[in-house]
């Protein structure tokens, strides 16, 4: 399992510069899926396609959205409480193995709104659901498998996202990804930019198994060359690839910008600076691979100087890999505040792990000429998320994200147990890794939804599921 915080490899949403049927778009359904002859991604989102763009469908050409779509199920005579699974990775091979015999199958999946039980879908119209069910239950006794009809197959699937993925391109409509997903019985599309030329394109689909959730034209950054200069700055050099990612530095003398240019990795001598008038600012952007970034210019809120750090294109999915970018600008005095102050890559706090980030200024220098010494401009050492409350036992609801949590034996239970937390016992679910954290260990938490949470160390993270009762004796 991954835990929910922002990553380092993350600095905002965008989209992928290759458009096809990818990996970025099919992170997008709502189970862990995999197919015959692939294998099971476990850091795949567990939720159904979400997004913060819903439109109305007919602003689609009346494709339906895909926030309302979720996996396909099987009788609900067939699942109980019991097992309940973390990514159940042995069973997931011994089922694959079996199902991958099965002339009908398409797919299976885990679905953690049924305690990550394994699906097997099988294609609805050749193959007899109801004696795969018995010979699954046969071959895997106690097990949480059940069998799904699905309506498509992944080759009619993909075969509507290419016939989507022309329709769009010939439109000059602006995409994301399309990730065929039986599982969902429909193309999930992602990144579709909303206009007429959308709407025209998609109209064709409207009875296909076909789901999108539109941009709105207004959150497009528009494509465009790095500008020199701005409000308040003008750009001395950047390159990609330069220096390292989640990085500030400041430099107010000849000497300081010497050591600083080398840290931000272009390639000297710097340009000239009026160090009159100005200061130099090193913004060590981070970008995904196919994301590339452009400074569009400074922010001064508060205390805090950050760069406004976009991403050309519709907002989407990006690779979670951190590459650098180094900017190195010239900001006017004027456009400064007012000392002491702080210096960031964007309004939000650095992410866990980088507080290189942020760099700190002890003294004002909105007057002309004005200088820091070496010692004056730092690091701060507290940048970055804070450490979480300590929960303990009986904490009377879910815990907040980041919460840590004491891990003590109990011999009177069976297994790995904690709480109670929100009212019940927890337990480490079905199928996941050995325990080997020691007595007393401070373990992260990170609630996935109301019935599961991650327990992560600083080398495995752990799922836990509600416990029923009985696994502790009285």
């Amino acid at each position: 399992m991954t835990a929910p915080p922002r990553s380092r490899g993350e600095l905002r949403p965008s989209r992928p510069r290759l458009r096809t049927v990818t990996a970025a778009a099919a992170a997008l359904t709502a189970t862990l899926a995999l197919t015959a002859c692939e294998s099971l991604d476990p850091a795949a989102p567990d939720n159904p396609p979400q997004t913060l763009y819903a439109a109305p469908a007919d602003q689609l050409g009346g494709i339906e959205p895909c926030a309302g779509v979720t996996s396909l199920t099987a009788d609900p005579a067939l699942y109980a409480d019991e097992p309940s699974y973390g990514n159940a990775t042995d069973l997931v091979e011994e089922v694959h193995a079996w199902a991958d015999e099965q002339d009908a199958f398409v797919e299976l999946w885990l679905d953690r709104e049924r305690h990550g039980w394994v699906h097997v879908g099988v294609e609805e119209d050749a193959a007899d659901v109801e004696s795969l069910q018995a010979e699954v239950a046969d071959r895997f006794p106690g097990e949480g498998v059940v069998v799904v009809p699905v309506p498509y197959t992944l080759a009619e699937l993909t075969t509507v996202a290419d016939d989507v993925m022309a329709a769009l391109d010939d439109g000059g409509v602006e995409w994301a990804g399309v990730a065929p997903s039986p599982h969902l019985g429909v193309v999930v599309l992602d990144g579709v930019v909303d206009s007429p030329e959308a709407r025209e394109a998609l109209t064709p689909f409207a009875d296909q198994p076909v789901c999108a959730d539109p941009v709105p034209a207004e959150d497009v950054v528009p494509d465009g060359e790095q500008p020199p200069e701005g409000e308040g700055w003008r750009l001395l050099g950047h390159a990609e690839g330069a220096g390292e990612p989640y990085r500030t530095g400041v430099a107010t003398t000849e000497e300081q910008l010497v050591k600083l240019w080398g840290k931000s990795g272009l390639t000297p001598p710097a340009p000239p600076v009026d160090w009159e008038q100005e200061v130099v600012v090193w913004f060590g952007a981070v970008w995904g691979s196919g994301c590339p970034v452009r400074l569009d210019g400074i922010v001064t809120t508060g205390s805090t100087l950050h760069g406004e750090i976009v991403t050309p294109g519709a907002p989407g999915a990006c690779n979670a890999d951190a590459n650098p970018h180094a900017f190195v600008v010239a900001v006017e005095r004027s456009a400064l505040p007012a000392g002491p102050f702080q210096v960031q890559l964007t309004a939000q706090d650095p992410p866990e792990g980088a507080p290189e980030e942020r760099t700190m200024v002890d003294v004002d220098l909105t007057e002309p000429g004005s200088t820091a010494t070496d010692e004056q401009i730092h690091t701060d050492p507290e940048a970055g998320p804070q450490l979480g409350a300590l929960i303990e036992d009986g904490h009377p609801q879910l815990p907040e994200n980041g919460d840590r949590y004491a891990w003590h034996d109990r011999p009177e239970c069976e297994g790995v147990v904690i709480g109670p937390i929100d009212g019940t016992l927890w337990r480490l679910a079905d199928g996941e890794a050995e325990w080997t954290e020691a007595e007393g260990q401070e373990l992260i938490v990170h609630p996935v939804d109301t019935e599961t949470l991650v327990l992560a160390s600083a080398s495995m993270d752990y799922l836990f599921v509600r416990a029923t009762d009985g696994v502790c004796a009285d």
